[in-house]
């Protein structure tokens, strides 16, 4: 009898030992979740963002807004917000770009890739500890936001045009970034 409960504790602590040590985000991806690198990357592509936004048509639609001031504070609160924003970005506007350049090309992959990063590293700021006892992702996308809905609804209503005014308020999104970037702590 103690035999067996000997076997099970030390099998309990290597499993213990295991999920702690594989639930630890890679050394690789600490150095991205640097606010600075972020923030010095969110630069660069704000910059890039203003050339591709250049590169397109311009918005002919002024009396509609996808990004309105009350949805920048859910940015800055909510994950799922800003996962769900971010993935609309990349998704919806960017991937319904009709022939996009070589040039337009190189930033729709940057800004994949920052997003991506973003919401990585959100979610091991926020809520590693939390990952760690539950394994568990306090970004996930169970159900879309009644905002998205809505900007998605917009978006679609306009038509061809919708790639043109959400990629004509990338200098509105880019902001909200940058401010959630210099409010983590």
């Amino acid at each position: 009898m103690q035999v067996h409960y000997i076997l099970r504790s030390g099998l309990l602590f290597i499993i213990l030992h295991l999920v702690i040590v594989e639930s630890k985000p890679p050394s690789s991806t600490t150095a991205c979740c640097h606010k600075e690198t972020l923030s010095r990357v969110i630069d660069i592509l704000f910059i890039k963002a203003m050339r591709f936004k250049a590169s397109v048509p311009a918005d002919s639609i002024k009396n509609t807004k996808l990004l309105k001031k009350k949805t920048k504070s859910l940015f800055m609160k909510s994950c799922q917000f800003r996962e769900q924003l971010l993935s609309f970005f990349m998704e919806d506007v960017l991937g319904h770009l009709p022939f996009p350049s070589n040039k337009e090309m190189g930033f729709i992959d940057d800004f994949r890739s920052f997003g991506k990063k973003l919401n990585y590293c959100a979610l091991f700021n926020k809520s590693y500890l939390f990952l760690v006892a539950f394994s568990v992702s306090l970004c996930s996308k169970h159900w879309e936001m009644k905002p998205i809905t809505r900007i998605k609804a917009v978006f679609y209503k306009i038509g061809n045009k919708g790639v043109f005014k959400a990629i004509s308020e990338l200098d509105i999104l880019f902001p909200w970034i940058k401010n959630y970037l210099d409010g983590i702590k």
